[in-house]
């Protein structure tokens, strides 16, 4: 079998921005996946969809300047700060692979196992091959979060945001939308847009929802809410400024930061499509789900009584989020997931985004409880492609020079960069 430095599983941001990375560091690599697929196959749900996170931080990252979000859009006249359509995200996403990592084969990864000192990988077209290293990138894709409660209804009748395929599929239905976060709030408004017959269901006592950000802020704002890549504040800027920082905290007191940090909120132009345009009930909780003659009875207990209530739908659409656990990644094999270390369901992490199984590592929403919110986002592509790069092309160097009888100085340390203030030319969020 031929054999390769590096395998990156993905073709999304954390992927694309890793394998120019590498490249740029001369070290061979093959990089599988269809680019940006994920979000292209949000945008082709149709409606108007808008990336929540703003234009300068929503980046690719190759050391070649000139490929920022706001490079791709401003000479073609569309928004370089918010709101950034998630279509023109997926064309920027393209437009920077065909210019940086021309080499993706669009086919997908089967298996990856252990074999001696490194891994054996299988693909969709039946090739097999030997890399020393293998980087996880798929992002969210498997990781859909679908509460228990719905877990017994049929695909056709419940489903996911993310796994919705045309809005306009659901038109003249009743359709009930579960969830308070931007997901939920937009799959409602579209919905309602395309004809369907939308009611929300919140947990909450109230639907949260964020201002406009200035593109001119007074002195005050900018010293109480500054803005940066991951959003408004000095949290998300300290955690943009330093985002290497957050592993070094206790494991204990990191993973509850992460699950607690940015609440279920929505976008400020979603509001004005949701409120008043739909009926939203607050204080809600689906106690049980079951099809009744082709349709969805749900059973609800309102915080306002003690009682239940039935709402009875033609679908139910899931906006609960993601849950990262390893076990989801069934192209790894059974015996290697089970060797990963876990926090909570997600992988443990070292400085250089390496799991407990040598040579394996993890980039992107997979890494959020190792390294903080920050890499829930495309703002943390950056930061993880030059670590990982960094250890990488060091291991590389160290590993030739033994071969060849003699030392040579690995040109990057993940422990020394981590150690030293990072400039985010362009933060990704």
């Amino acid at each position: 079998m031929s054999r390769v430095a590096v395998a990156i599983i993905g073709a999304g941001p954390y992927g694309l921005s890793l394998a120019a990375h590498l490249s740029a560091r001369k070290l061979e690599s093959r990089i599988f996946g269809h680019p940006m697929r994920f979000w292209s196959d949000i945008a082709e749900a149709g409606g108007e969809r808008y990336l929540k996170s703003f234009c300068f931080g929503t980046n690719l990252s190759t050391p070649a300047p000139g490929y920022s979000f706001a490079d791709y859009n401003e000479p073609r006249g569309l928004e370089t700060f918010e709101p950034c359509s998630i279509a023109n995200f997926t064309e920027y996403g393209r437009w920077f692979q065909q210019h940086n990592v021309p080499w993706v084969e669009p086919v997908e990864v089967e298996n990856v196992d252990r074999q001696g000192d490194g891994f054996v990988i299988s693909l969709s077209d039946g090739e097999r091959f030997v890399a020393d290293r293998v980087v996880v990138a798929t992002g969210l894709s498997g990781f859909a979060y679908v509460p228990p409660v719905l877990a017994s209804l049929p695909p056709d009748l419940a489903v996911h945001t993310s796994g919705v395929k045309s809005f306009a599929a659901f038109t003249g239905r009743d359709v009930a939308v579960i969830g308070a976060g931007q997901s939920a709030l937009e799959a409602a408004a579209l919905l309602g847009e395309a004809g369907a017959r939308p009611q929300l269901l919140v947990r909450e006592s109230s639907v949260r929802w964020h201002d406009r950000s200035s593109l001119e802020p007074s002195l005050w704002e900018r010293l109480r809410w500054p803005i940066s890549g991951l959003g408004r504040g000095l949290k998300a800027k300290a955690l943009t400024q330093f985002p290497g920082a957050m592993h070094r905290v206790p494991a204990k007191w990191r993973t509850q930061f992460v699950n607690d940090h940015l609440p279920a909120e929505g976008a400020w132009w979603l509001r004005p499509r949701v409120e008043t345009r739909l009926p939203i009930h607050l204080g809600v909780a689906v106690v049980n789900a079951r099809e009744v003659s082709g349709r969805v009875a749900l059973e609800l207990r309102f915080a306002s009584d003690a009682g239940e209530r039935r709402l009875v739908v033609d679908h139910v659409i899931a906006g609960s989020g993601y849950d990262i656990d390893v076990a989801n990644l069934t192209f790894i094999s059974e015996h290697l997931r089970c060797a990963i270390q876990r926090l909570g369901r997600a992988p443990k992490l070292n400085a250089s985004f390496e799991a407990s199984v040598s040579g394996l590592h993890f980039v992107g929403p997979s890494s959020a409880m190792s390294f903080g919110p920050l890499f829930r986002f495309v703002i943390g592509a950056e930061y993880s492609a030059r670590v990982v790069s960094g250890c990488l092309s060091a291991r590389a160097g160290l590993l030739a020079g033994h071969q060849w009888g003699y030392w040579r100085p690995a040109r990057a340390s993940p422990h020394s960069d981590l150690q030293r203030p990072h400039r985010i030319a362009t933060l990704v969020g």
